[in-house]
C-alpha cells in the first residue's frame, strides 16, 4: 500500500467523462433522461466534474447538456466545444459552468485535423479561452494528441492557455500510446514548467496501459483525472472511474468520492449502455471477487483480505453477492 509516492491525503479530482467520451462508444447513445439519471447518481457519488456532450453537435446534444445543467446538482458540469466561438456560446446557452476547449498542436494535427500552423492555432486558443472567460465559463485547455507532441510545443500552447485565463490545463494521450514510465517523465516536465497549474490527464486503453498511466500521472503530479465508468469511450475506451476511484482509495489518496456506489453506478451504467464490465474486469467484473479453489474459499471464509485486496463491501456490493 501507500506505494505511488503521493502524500495520503493529498486531493486528487475525477473528472468523470462517462456521458462524453461514453458517448463516441460503439453503439452508446445516451437518451436525455438516461444522461439526467447518470448525472444524479455520479453526483451523489461525489464525482466533483460532470462532463457532458457536445452542445454544438446537434439538437440531442444541446439538450443533454441543458437538463444536466438545470439539474440543481452539487458538480461542476463541463461541456465541450472545439477552439471556436460557435461552440463556446453554445456551451454558455446550454447553462453549463465549464467548457473543455480541445485542439491539437502537433505536426499531425496541424496537416490532418485542422489545416492550420502552429502560430495560427495558438492565435485560435488565446482568443477562444478569452472569448469563455468573457461568458463567465470556466476553461480547461485540452491539447489532444498531446502524448505525440513535441515538449516545446505542449510548453507553447498551455502558455498562451494559462495565460489567457484558462483555470487548467490537460495532457490528453488520445490514442493511448503512452507507458507509465513516459508518463512519469512527461508530467514531471509539465509540473516543473508550470508549477501552480491544475494539470489534467486523459488517457485512452489502446494498449492496456490506461489505469497504470493515470497512477503514474497522480504520483508525477497531475491534480486531475478523466475517466469514465467502466471505461467506456472511443475503441477501446480510457481510464475506468471504478477503478481509478478504488486504487487511490487503497493509497490512502482523497479524491471526494464515496467509494461504496461503485456497485451502484456500475449496474445503472451497464443497463444505459448496454456495456457490461468484462467478467474479468478489476473491481466491477463479476469475477473479480469470486474464488474456486478450495484453499481459496476457505481461506476467504477466515478472512477476506487472505485473497482479495479490498473489501467488496467497501465498494457497495453485499458479501458472496454476484457482480453485474
Amino acid at each position: 500500500m501507500k506505494e505511488m509516492g503521493i502524500a495520503p491525503g493529498n486531493r486528487i479530482h475525477i473528472v468523470d467523462c462517462t456521458l462524453r467520451e461514453g458517448a463516441q462508444a460503439p453503439g452508446v447513445a445516451f437518451s436525455a433522461e438516461a444522461t439526467l439519471d447518470i448525472a444524479r447518481a455520479l453526483d451523489d457519488a461525489g464525482v466533483g466534474t460532470i462532463e457532458v456532450g457536445h452542445p454544438c453537435a446537434s439538437a440531442v446534444e444541446f439538450e443533454r447538456v441543458s437538463r444536466i445543467a438545470s439539474a440543481g446538482l452539487r458538480a461542476t458540469i463541463l461541456a465541450h466545444a472545439r477552439a471556436a466561438q460557435r461552440d463556446i456560446e453554445a456551451v454558455a446557452r446550454a447553462g453549463a459552468a465549464a467548457v473543455g476547449i480541445f485542439v491539437g498542436v502537433n505536426t499531425l494535427s496541424q496537416a490532418v485535423r485542422l489545416r492550420r500552423g502552429e502560430a495560427e492555432i495558438l492565435s485560435m486558443i488565446d482568443d477562444s479561452v478569452r472569448f469563455a472567460r468573457r461568458l463567465g465559463l470556466a476553461v480547461r485547455l485540452t491539447i489532444e494528441d498531446a502524448s505525440r507532441t513535441e515538449f516545446d510545443s505542449l510548453r507553447r500552447a498551455y502558455t498562451v492557455a494559462l495565460e489567457a485565463g484558462a483555470d487548467r490545463i490537460c495532457f490528453a494521450d488520445s490514442v493511448g500510446i503512452m507507458t507509465p514510465g513516459a508518463v512519469t517523465r512527461r508530467v514531471g516536465e509539465l509540473r516543473a514548467t508550470f508549477a501552480d497549474a491544475a494539470l489534467e490527464v486523459h488517457f485512452h486503453d489502446d494498449r492496456g496501459l490506461a489505469m497504470a498511466n493515470a497512477l503514474a500521472a497522480v504520483a508525477a503530479g497531475a491534480t486531475h483525472v478523466s475517466s469514465s465508468v467502466h471505461g467506456i469511450g472511443e475503441r477501446c475506451g480510457v481510464t475506468d472511474t471504478a477503478g481509478l476511484a478504488a486504487n487511490l482509495a487503497y493509497e490512502g489518496i482523497d479524491t471526494g468520492m464515496r467509494l461504496a456506489a461503485v456497485a451502484s453506478l456500475s449496474r445503472l451504467v451497464s443497463e444505459r449502455t448496454a456495456c457490461v464490465p468484462d467478467a474479468r474486469r478489476p473491481v466491477t467484473g463479476r469475477h473479480a471477487f469470486s474464488h474456486t479453489s478450495r484453499l481459496h474459499v476457505l481461506a476467504v471464509e477466515r478472512d477476506r483480505s487472505a485473497y482479495e485486496w479490498i473489501d467488496p463491501a467497501q465498494l457497495g456490493f453485499a458479501t458472496g453477492e454476484q457482480l453485474v
